[in-house]
């Protein structure tokens, strides 16, 4: 386990400066509900193995919850020449915050 503490406004910065594009920054949660975490969930709870859902929906409990991972940690997206918006930053998108 490494955390640390980010400047990601200082990141965005050198980011464009050595001209990369910023695509999107936002908290973990809003990034894995916009790839269909929750999608995924909901496929699970009619699955043949109903523990499946319980035991993946408390691992995603843990990811989404903002008492836990799913504010304190951040995602953020740079490109070079890419031509299509980024589906984990289509809702939620915090790139004015930086």
């Amino acid at each position: 386990d490494i955390t640390s503490h980010v400047n990601f406004t200082s990141v965005a910065r050198a980011a464009e400066e050595s001209g990369l594009v910023l695509c999107g920054y936002c908290n973990q949660a809003q990034f894995l509900i916009n790839c269909g975490i929750t999608d995924m969930l909901e496929g699970l709870i009619y699955s043949e193995k109903n523990t499946d859902y319980l035991l993946h929906s408390g691992a995603a409990q843990k990811l989404l919850s903002p008492a836990e991972m799913g504010e304190i940690f951040k995602v953020i997206g740079f490109s070079r020449g890419l031509k299509i918006d980024l589906l984990g930053f289509s809702n939620g998108n915090k790139e004015r915050m930086l």
